[in-house]
């Protein structure tokens, strides 16, 4: 492991520039001749420019997006500094923004959004606050915006928020594009995949525009059987001394497919109707997981059964945009449905064995099943024209439901029920947890420019929200061996989330800012507990909150050839909602206490010559829970002996790395008059991490390089690319995935692909 502070990111960084070893971060520009151009970005709701919106935000467009081979946000992740992710995999993955850890609560701390539509994960999923996860084919840009959006994007995203923005279809223009790639994983086999796009206008006013998609990932992960299985009450027994009775291999495939469609209706230029739909499917053979012990040499999950560990993931996407020109103010009302779908199941063998003292194991198959649901509506106005005073208003409501739904049986737990015949099928548990949230809120923010060097910003969002949690659980954990009565939980609360923004700017190459905004997510509240464990309900927990007070600066330099967009935050977090595990290995939400997260952020990207661009990023986060609640410090007391009580202590907040970074530099030139030669490789440092299992557990720092060459003609492009270039073996988490028991002599890591040698073709019309 190392330890990589901020300095030593920028200082390597620069040497590797300095020396020519190019490599890929994410930039906010696109090359041109004359310099670098910025993207116009709409964090504030508005059209604007990276460069004049005074906050810290990060943008790439399609075009970046595709020269870096980037098809996911999870891969994107670590090109962006302070963003952070738990990952286990494709649609696996919940993110973090500036020390602020998802894993908890009944909702995330970034929130996530496709066009104008948020989306959010389950609510009470076990697996945690895993969002939807797009395929980025004919993407027009992804934004980022870093620290609380709580005045215009509501709960959820208290640490940022992260926008997915798609190609509108194109009213005058015929077009099409082709994408296909094949590619081989070292330790696991052939991949491949294929992507269009085809834009079709009807005349003057209408528009329809077809994205399709299809791939697939070979696995490396093998799941091996072994008989006997080594059975321990203590520790794990050596799972490679016993004898082996199958081997499935490269199990954690991927299949994923898809298509968007959109359609543009727009008389004049001043209204337009946009109506998208989205379908997408992805299936896996397993996780992207192996079992510690044995370690990540092996890169294998070892039951006493042969039972598969099949993941589903189905989601449905309905969006209308209404926009219209009332000559004081745009109109827009944008109204959203959203379903998913996902279905899990885990081999709960070992954890449920360990739990019960049950010993030989027998096999149980443990599926989890989460449901959402949500509609939204938002109708709001913003002014028009360059006036000094810019404002922006409007209304917002959404309606989620989110079922959890846990079964896993075995007859070998009908003798050991009192009496059997009431358990006859054996039932470990069963257990469907309906979660129903309501959220209305009413949000105003502006701007006022006193000068053309000074603006001042303020917004303020009056939200309410009301939730219930409807629980209906049996089987041998429960509280009853048959269907029980359904029990009730219920909260409500509303609040104020204002922002305050002052910025300086002496000229049109420098903007220097100072602001104070508040997030929140709601509180919420927990299923029962199972009755091993001591039953009964455990405590609701309350919301929690954030105040993020920042200074930051964003400059161009030698004639825009040059761009340095820094800035420092500190966060003050009240009730933090952080998962607790019980000795028994149950896990359930709490208020942590309060805590505090602070550092420095950084984005450089520069032209050094015609064919030469360097780009960098680095983030320092130190996020700790300062005042330990009595229920937490509590729980810590066999984890960390130097927290036997509350307040006396400092405890990292999980899922954050301290440090992290990334560079690159890309060459361009014109090769036989008519075609492009460009050359990229990449680098990403992500820094030592905590995340909890049973109990804590660190994962090790690690770089991930990538190296791309591609030749691009008038119409056609063809890459040559090498991912994982140094086959580095990441720990991404911890038990990630986990919703049965969590026990202490097993650890399931996270991981990523292996080395990945392929080719890319694309065409376009």
């Amino acid at each position: 492991m190392r330890s990589f502070k901020l300095t030593s990111i920028i200082s390597y960084g620069s040497v590797l520039a300095l020396a020519g070893v190019p490599q890929f971060a994410s930039a906010a520009e696109e090359i041109t001749d004359t310099g670098l151009t910025e993207i116009v970005v709409t964090a504030e709701k508005y059209n604007s420019t990276i460069q004049n919106t005074p906050i810290s935000m990060s943008a790439l467009s399609g075009a970046q997006l595709d020269a870096a081979g980037i098809t996911s946000v999870e891969q994107l992740a670590h090109e962006i500094p302070g963003l952070s992710m738990r990952s286990a995999g494709p649609g696996q993955t919940e993110y973090e923004a500036r020390g602020l850890s998802s894993s908890a609560g009944a909702a995330p701390t970034v929130g996530f959004y496709l066009d104008e539509i948020p989306l959010s994960p389950p609510s009470q999923s076990q697996i945690g606050k895993v969002v939807i996860d797009p395929d980025l084919y004919d993407i027009n840009r992804i934004e980022l915006l870093r620290g609380p959006q709580g005045t215009l994007y509501g709960s959820g995203s208290m640490g940022g928020t992260v926008k997915v923005i798609t190609n509108q279809p194109k009213l005058d223009t015929f077009e099409g594009s082709f994408q296909g790639t094949v590619s081989d994983t070292q330790g696991g086999s052939g991949n491949g995949g294929g992507n269009f796009m085809l834009n079709i206008p009807y005349g003057d006013t209408l528009a329809l525009r077809v994205v399709g998609t299809d791939t697939y990932r070979s696995g490396w992960i093998d799941r091996v059987v072994v008989n006997p299985f080594p059975e321990d009450t203590t520790t794990r027994g050596n799972v490679l001394a016993a004898p082996v009775t199958s081997v499935a291999t490269n199990v954690n495939t991927e299949n994923l497919y898809g298509g968007r469609a959109s359609l543009l209706f727009q008389p004049t230029s001043d209204f337009s109707v946009d109506a998208t739909v989205l379908y997408q499917r992805m299936v896996m053979g397993g996780y992207d997981e192996f079992n510690n012990p044995p370690g990540p040499d092996y890169r294998a999950h070892y039951e006493a059964f042969n039972v598969p560990e099949p993941i589903r993931d189905e989601v449905h996407v309905y969006s209308l945009t209404v926009t219209d020109n009332l000559g004081f103010a745009d109109f827009t009302s944008a109204s959203g449905y959203w379903q998913r779908h996902e279905r899990q199941t885990q081999d709960a063998s070992e954890s449920i064995s360990y739990t019960t003292g049950l010993y030989p194991y027998v096999s149980v198959p443990y599926s989890e099943i989460d449901i959402s649901r949500q509609f939204s509506q938002e109708l709001r106005l913003t002014s028009r024209g360059d006036d000094k005073l810019h404002w922006v208003g409007g209304l917002f409501y959404s309606d989620e439901s989110s079922d959890w739904i846990e079964y896993g049986a075995n007859p070998a737990f009908t003798d050991l029920s009192t009496p059997p015949s009431a358990n006859p099928d054996g039932i470990v548990y069963s257990g469907d947890n309906l979660y129903r949230v309501r959220q209305y809120a009413a949000f105003v923010d502006g701007s006022y420019k006193f000068t053309d060097q000074w603006k001042f910003e303020t917004g303020l969002r009056w939200y309410r929200y009301q939730s219930g949690l409807f629980v209906n659980a049996y089987g041998f954990f429960a509280q009853s061996l048959t269907p029980a009565p359904t029990v009730e939980y219920e909260a409500s609360d509303h609040g104020f989330n204002p922002r305050f923004d002052l910025s300086y700017s002496p000229n049109a190459d420098l903007t220097t800012y100072v602001s104070a905004s508040k997030g929140f997510r709601p509180g919420g509240a927990n299923q029962q507990v199972a009755a091993f464990c001591g039953g009964g309900k455990t405590p609701p927990f309350g919301p929690d909150s954030v105040w993020d007070y920042e200074v930051g600066e964003k400059a161009k330099v030698f004639d825009n050839w040059l761009t340095i967009n820094s800035d420092f935050y500190y966060i003050k977090w009240s009730g933090v909602q952080q998962n607790l595990v019980l000795n028994c290995g149950y896990e359930y939400t709490a208020n942590a206490g309060n805590g505090r997260s602070f550092g420095p952020e950084l984005e450089v990207n520069a032209k050094l010559a015609d064919n030469w661009a360097v780009s960098a990023s680095a983030s320092y986060t130190d996020a700790k829970i300062t005042n330990p609640s009595a229920l937490f410090a509590t729980s810590l007391a066999g984890i960390i002996p130097s927290c036997p009580t509350p307040g006396n202590c400092t405890v990292p907040i999980l899922n954050v790395p301290k440090d992290a970074g990334s560079l690159a530099v890309t060459y361009s030139t014109k090769v036989l008059n008519d075609y492009q030669l460009m050359a990229r490789l990449s680098d990403s440092y992500v820094g030592t991490t905590n995340d909890q299992a049973y109990s804590y557990v660190t994962l090790p720092s690690y770089s991930i390089a990538n190296a791309r060459v591609g030749l691009n003609g008038d119409r056609w492009s063809a890459q040559l690319f090498v991912n994982n270039l140094t086959n580095k073996t990441a720990w991404n988490t911890a038990n990630n995935t986990q919703f049965q028991f969590n026990i202490p002599a097993l650890v399931r890591i996270s991981t990523n692909q292996p080395r990945t040698f392929g080719t890319e073709v694309n065409y376009r019309f």
